[in-house]
């Protein structure tokens, strides 16, 4: 199977797209492929303008979490002491997709950096009050 950054801009069987996102220090911008006809992605991720970090918009899920993966793993990667993300587009967010941002939340540390969530939905908000001590590792932008 071909790679998402190949030059060739195969898509993946698995449904995930990657492409250049031409900022410095984001990689990629990516998002869910439509799943019927008509259908619109409903899980994108794009570099932030103003800061390095990612605007997630949409819905993360059991549908979505392949591109929750692929995203997160981007973040990851951005360069800089504090990664932004902007959870404000963001309109649920599953128990698996709060593991999986406690996940780079944890690989983000582990590199001396932090990261940094800005308008976490409610959803997330109550994930967190249910388990505040399995969540601690999350910071949220005031």
């Amino acid at each position: 199977m071909p790679s998402p950054g190949r030059p060739d801009r195969s898509v993946p069987t698995d449904g995930v797209h990657v492409h250049p996102a031409g900022v410095p220090w984001a990689d990629a911008v990516a998002r869910c492929a439509p799943t019927g006809a008509g259908a619109a992605p409903t899980l994108t991720a794009r570099p932030l303008r103003d800061r390095p970090g990612t605007l997630l918009s949409g819905s993360c899920d059991l549908d979505t979490r392949p591109i929750l993966r692929a995203a997160l793993g981007a973040v990851t990667r951005i360069p800089g002491p504090v990664v932004h993300l902007d959870l404000s587009a963001v309109a649920f967010l599953d128990a698996a997709s709060v593991a999986a941002l406690l996940q780079a939340a944890s690989t983000v540390t582990g590199q001396g950096r932090r990261l940094l969530l800005h308008d976490p939905p409610y959803s997330l908000r109550k994930i967190v009050a249910m388990f505040p001590d399995e969540c601690a590792a999350l910071e949220v932008a005031a």
